[in-house]
């Protein structure tokens, strides 16, 4: 007989916890139990008398069994009866004396009588019950209590003892249970043992990136939400989280990481078709969301050491449907994780709001040959060596990996098959939205090999010459080799052999197509292209492989992509390369070449040096100076290139805050001296074409508009020739170079355009947004590039910043005024969206008689997604000075704080995304709020329109643009 003390305030302390919460259901739920019916999800409703079997397992499934075990199916009846149900309470008092009779510890065998499985005192399954009897203590009395103590304290005794230690997240339920005893019961050993065993626990589990060591995304949710569980229990009793804790913050970034455009997570390891719903953070809130609540990831790619990497074409912050994004995954890593598969380099793809390459799945916890097909090699994209056994304890190593803007390179090598190799390459170009899989096989003895692709269900797969076409709903995908063509097939549900299978959910098996691609030999490779571009258009022009080099050239969509690989990385330029001048071997061949040249030049060496070695666009534009003040324009120039690329060559290749190194160089450069070195813009590391024309040198002549470019330097040098209908100006403003588009039209409307975030993986600078359609009308037009964008070759939106030295927006507003002055126009009509339409507000401001209209703008660049709007203002607002001393950039950052001081307001129609929460709240509420308070008749000038165009920072449609377009028009009337 146990005579315990309860301490029922710990109890009630300690009383929460998943299935331990109060639900809306409960009376519902309690109801059903109560009439006799048990519903263990996933499983069917199971129907029972007045006694319970506790040995039943009426569907086969060991999970039904354990779940039965736990008794917290039992948890509805026990809330209700704390609510004053007798009729529950004594349900409950009898299903667990029931329970306690039928299952004593002592002599506890983990198999029963007829060789299965037993689960009654099985590691977790305890613990689960353990809290079940103790939190239901009060709805026992007091005189009748002894077998509830006696069984209680069985439990705890039970989960002292080491050798009855599961390992991983049933550990971490045994040690909850045994913390919650000791602290109820008074019995402090156990309670601090079981502190003692979680803090060793946790950094087992988790690593300092905050990954979980379970193999599946899944459960790296459960684990989470099972962590902060076990912390509260330690955080109500005001005992200190370990320090390790921590860590769990940056679990919620994995998880956003892991989480597929559509919302759920990407199918690794024991995940069924789940995602991050209850959880918060403002990663997992953006995604959640699809972008209308909390903030980006700051990566693209993003590699765990635990084995797995996560990467997109973006997150949907730049205007595009963050559900249409790409996104893949790779796993590597040991095959024998708790929860893990033999996934070992599988990769994963989804793009346009589809699954394309998936992963088998998890189906269920069951011996049969569709959960053996799920853990094996088969169930994954992976290559399979038929007739051969893989080493379930396979450590699959990532040997090398390099992440940039435009593109992705990983190394793999997998030894789990005897006396083979296999190692896989794979290389994603972000701008193309192409993968590039080099699969190279390596045996002893001949062998056969097949390159295996699950294909989601439902998903068409026709061939097409060197491979198949995906076709789903309104999208497509391709999968094609080159090289040495393999032997293609397709299978899709076949019972025998068994293969073409995935299960989304619990014992949701599913026929889908599974590719294989085979060959036989001792040495030899796959070359595989998949592609799934936004366009929905692909095809592979040329690809050539000779040794070590491989050479794709991609037709993505209206772009080029030229994907060169070899032993030392991968790298990618845009356009036709028929015309690139012979390539130096690297910058540093070319800026030995230029050094030879200035000495053939005789250079005077009288160039100014940077202070400290430190390029800024304060440096270069006392360069350029120099170079224009100098009688022999080559010579300085050679001078000039060679100091540059010197400091570039101390720039890192994937840095991309350069100050406008990289420009400058292009400038410098022009097109003559770039034939003389052999250089490049994509060879200097950006997509940009010379802006700059050197008095002496090549004029300069736009490739991707074919049209010239004119270098002005004032604004008064901003001229429209006679008979001139368009024209490209650069004007070289400090250390930057404003780049505009021009058109004189026959009506008296000025159309002003700025852009918003651009894609810097597929374009190439200038870039005129919305020029084809502008000069396909009839209007006088204008369209700005922000120079910004030069100063940091990652950027992909700066909101026409500058560089801390000159305001652009008022620069731009003089400009527009002279070209208003050259076409004859008597309107102006200012537009852009998001940071275009930031910049279209902030340029109103100069030109209060002109009409701004505005999509989704921002209003405050601070307030915008930190991934952006940080990368922005460290790097424009470095140089903060200029003639007139030190700036105040809070006027130049904010609309709200510029507008707040003006005296007269311009006329705005500004459209707003009611699906963009983020804007809504941080950028056109406070701009609202603002005018309120300062402008009391704002809405004779400023104009708000409402609409619901899709969840999170999504363009609005060409019908939306057209329509208020119109509206804007009618405010000159």
């Amino acid at each position: 007989m146990t005579t315990l003390s309860v301490d029922f305030d710990a109890l009630r302390r300690q009383t929460f916890g998943g299935m331990f919460d109060r639900s809306a259901r409960d009376r519902a739920a309690a109801d059903e139990i109560l009439s006799g019916k048990i519903a263990l999800r996933p499983h069917p409703v199971w129907e029972f008398d007045d006694d319970v079997d506790w040995q039943a397992n009426p569907f086969g499934q060991r999970n039904w069994q354990a779940q039965l075990q736990m008794l917290r199916w039992l948890e509805p009846v026990r809330r209700v009866a704390m609510d004053g149900d007798e009729k529950a309470r004594q349900f409950w008092i009898r299903m667990c004396k029931s329970w306690v009779a039928a299952n004593p510890s002592s002599g506890y065998q983990p198999k029963d009588a007829h060789g299965g499985a037993s689960y009654a005192w099985a590691d977790m399954v305890e613990a689960m019950r353990a809290l079940v009897l103790t939190f239901g203590l009060p709805l026992v009395e007091e005189d009748d209590r002894t077998w509830l103590l006696d069984s209680i304290v069985e439990h705890g005794t039970w989960l002292a003892d080491p050798k009855h230690l599961g390992h991983s997240n049933h550990a971490l339920h045994q040690h909850q249970a045994l913390f919650v005893i000791g602290l109820v019961l008074g019995h402090d050993s156990w309670t601090q043992l079981a502190i003692q065993r979680l803090t060793e626990l946790f950094e087992e589990s988790y690593d300092d990136e905050g990954v979980n060591v379970e193999g599946a995304i899944a459960y790296h949710k459960n684990n989470l939400i099972w962590w902060e569980q076990a912390f509260k229990r330690l955080d109500v009793e005001g005992i200190p989280r370990p320090a390790s804790a921590s860590r769990l913050d940056l679990a919620h970034l994995e998880l956003a990481h892991a989480t597929k455009p559509d919302g759920t997570f990407e199918l690794i390891g024991d995940t069924e078709l789940s995602g991050p719903t209850g959880l918060s953070s403002p990663e997992l809130d953006y995604v959640r969301t699809e972008g209308a609540m909390g903030q980006p990831p700051s990566d693209l790619t993003k590699i765990y050491r635990q084995g797995y990497v996560f990467g997109r074409s973006g997150w949907g912050d730049h205007e595009r449907d963050f559900r249409k994004e790409t996104f893949y995954s790779l796993s590597f890593g040991k095959a024998n994780r708790v929860h893990g598969h033999q996934d070992g380099a599988s990769l994963t793809l989804h793009s346009n709001g589809h699954p394309w390459l998936i992963d088998a799945g998890k189906y269920a916890y069951k011996q049969d040959a569709m959960r053996d097909y799920c853990l094996s090699r088969l169930g994954h994209n992976v290559v399979h060596i038929d007739g051969r056994t893989y080493d379930r304890k396979a450590d699959v190593a990532l040997l090398r990996a390099y992440t940039s803007d435009e593109v992705d390179d990983f190394t793999f090598v997998d030894t789990g098959y005897q006396d083979v190799t296999l190692k896989r390459r794979v290389v994603y170009c972000r701008g193309g939205e192409f993968l590039v899989v080099i699969d190279s096989v390596f045996s002893k003895k001949e062998i056969t090999a097949s390159q295996r692709w699950h294909i989601d269900a439902e998903t068409a797969v026709d061939p097409v010459p060197g491979g198949f076409q995906l076709t789903k709903s309104d999208a497509s995908a391709w999968i094609v080799w080159k090289g040495n063509m393999p032997s293609l097939s397709t299978v899709c549900g076949s019972e025998e052999p068994f293969d073409g299978w995935m299960a989304r959910e619990w014992m949701d098996k599913k026929a889908s197509p599974v590719i294989t691609a085979s060959q036989t030999g001792l040495r030899f490779r796959f070359i595989t292209v998949i592609a799934s571009p936004a366009s929905g258009q692909f095809s592979v022009k040329k690809l050539q492989a000779t040794g070590g080099r491989m050479s794709v050239t991609a037709q993505s969509g209206r772009h080029q992509f030229n994907l060169a690989v070899d032993e030392d990385g991968a790298r990618v330029t845009l356009g036709d390369e028929s015309d690139k001048p012979p390539a130096t071997q690297d910058l540093k061949s070319a800026w030995m070449k230029t050094l030879d040249l200035c000495r053939e030049a005789e250079v005077a060496w009288t160039a100014p040096k940077p202070a400290e070695g430190t390029f800024r666009t304060s440096y270069w534009d006392r360069l350029k100076t120099w170079i224009d003040d100098q009688p022999n324009r080559r010579s300085a120039r050679l001078e000039a290139l060679g100091i540059l690329l010197d400091l570039l060559l101390d720039v890192p290749a994937n840095s991309g805050d350069d100050q406008g190194l990289r420009a400058a160089v292009v400038d410098v450069l022009g097109t003559d001296l770039g034939e003389e070195v052999g250089l490049t813009p994509p060879d200097v590391g950006i997509l940009r074409e010379p802006l700059l024309a050197w008095s002496g040198g090549a004029d300069l002549h736009s490739k991707t508009y074919k049209r010239d470019i004119r270098t002005i330097k004032t604004v008064d040098e901003l001229v429209l020739n006679d008979g001139e209908s368009a024209a490209i100006f650069a004007a070289s403003r400090g250390g930057l170079v404003l780049p505009f588009a021009v058109g004189r039209g026959s009506t008296d409307l000025l159309s002003v355009r700025f852009h918003g975030a651009i894609n810097r993986t597929k374009t190439t600078l200038p870039f005129f947004q919305g020029l084809t359609s502008e000069a396909a009308g009839n209007d006088n037009y204008a369209l700005f590039q922000d120079p910004s964008l030069d100063l940091n070759k990652s950027m992909t939106l700066a909101w026409y910043l500058g560089d801390g030295t000159t305001d652009i927006h008022r620069y731009m507003a003089e400009c527009i005024a002279k070209i208003q002055s050259e076409t004859g126009a008597a309107r102006v009509l200012l537009s852009g969206s998001s940071g275009g339409g930031f910049a279209a507000m902030q340029v109103a401001s100069y030109l209060p008689d002109s009409v701004a209209l505005v999509f989704n703008p921002q209003t405050d660049v601070k307030e915008y997604f930190r991934t952006s709007a940080d990368t922005a203002l460290a790097s424009c607002l470095q140089e903060n000075g200029g003639a007139d001393g030190p700036r105040d950039f809070s006027k130049s950052t904010s609309v709200v704080s510029n507008y707040s001081e003006l005296e007269k307001l311009p006329q705005v129609l500004y459209v707003q995304n009611t699906g963009d929460k983020h804007h809504v709240l941080k950028h056109r509420d406070p701009f609202l709020k603002m005018l309120e308070s300062e402008h009391e008749s704002y809405s004779d000038r400023i104009r708000f329109i409402d609409v619901d165009w899709g969840a999170g920072h999504v363009a609005a449609t060409a019908e939306l643009q057209a329509k208020y377009r119109g509206d804007a028009l009618n405010a000159f009337q």
